[in-house]
């Protein structure tokens, strides 16, 4: 789906980002790099809450930043999504991960991390998480955007959430099938006209015959030369004959015509 798609392009650019020591040099994704929770996504989302942990609203500004806030809203169910057990109260829980699905980790009874789904595969599932690190198992707090994978089987109490798609197919104006319909239709459409094009050009450009050669139908070659020899295609003054397809045919009527009077009048031609 386009949207799930888009999603997660924009989360996989921010891998690699580093929280910052202070709040200086937000944009950049490795300068000033501390542990401060300071970071471009709350100054964007929810500057107040700068310098707190930070794995929801990076999910909330890959929203923003993909859908607009007020589709972003809409998808998530509130705004901004900064708290996970929030997030848990509004959804139906689903047991089994989706891509495009919002995952809530469980900790000691509580949801306590979240991220991206991006891919699943049978039983493991991949995320973009932001306020992790690189490690294995889940890592909440952990000050950068990395790409994880786990087993959900490993993974007792987590749940995903599947936002409602159709929110941003039917802002953005159509249905993916609705697209992918209106494809097909451009695609035959342009080939029509493609084929008008073919036919307009055969008449404003026809095929013109300036000799007897290779370019002219084999069957006018005899009544073409009948027509020079008795002086009836006379051609142009560069010595071109200059015969369109209608001239062309003119000739070999007249040609067969007087053929078949000078076979009933057994006169040789």
């Amino acid at each position: 789906m386009a949207a799930i798609d888009k999603l997660i392009e924009i989360a996989n650019a921010e891998v690699g980002y580093l929280e910052k020591s202070s709040n200086s040099q937000l944009d950049s994704k490795t300068a000033n790099a501390g542990t401060a929770n300071y970071t471009k996504y709350w100054r964007d989302i929810k500057p107040e809450y700068q310098g707190q942990p930070w794995c929801a609203c990076f999910v909330t500004w890959c929203f923003v930043k993909a859908f607009g806030k007020d589709n972003a809203q809409k998808l998530l169910k509130h705004y901004p999504y900064v708290y996970c057990p929030t997030m848990a109260s509004l959804f139906t829980l689903n047991a089994n991960p989706k891509m495009g699905d919002i995952v809530i980790f469980k900790h000691n009874g509580t949801f306590t991390h979240t991220g991206i789904v991006t891919g699943v595969n049978g039983d493991y599932f991949t995320t973009i998480e932001g306020n992790t690190n690189g490690g294995s198992t889940i890592i909440a707090n952990g000050g950068g955007v990395c790409k994880k994978g786990y087993y959900n089987s490993n993974l007792p109490g987590t749940k995903f959430c599947t936002p409602d798609w159709s929110i941003v197919e039917e802002s953005e104006g159509m249905t993916m099938a609705q697209y992918e319909e209106l494809k097909q239709m451009i695609a035959e459409q342009k080939s029509k006209i493609d084929k008008l094009q073919d036919k307009v050009n055969k008449i404003e450009n026809p095929m013109i015959y300036d000799c007897i050669d290779d370019n002219m139908p084999e069957w006018a070659h005899k009544p073409i030369q009948w027509c020079l020899d008795n002086g009836i295609v006379s051609g142009t003054d560069d010595a071109h004959l200059n015969l369109n397809s209608t001239k062309l045919w003119v000739c070999v009527v007249l040609y067969r015509a007087v053929k078949f009077v000078a076979g009933l009048m057994k006169i040789k031609i």
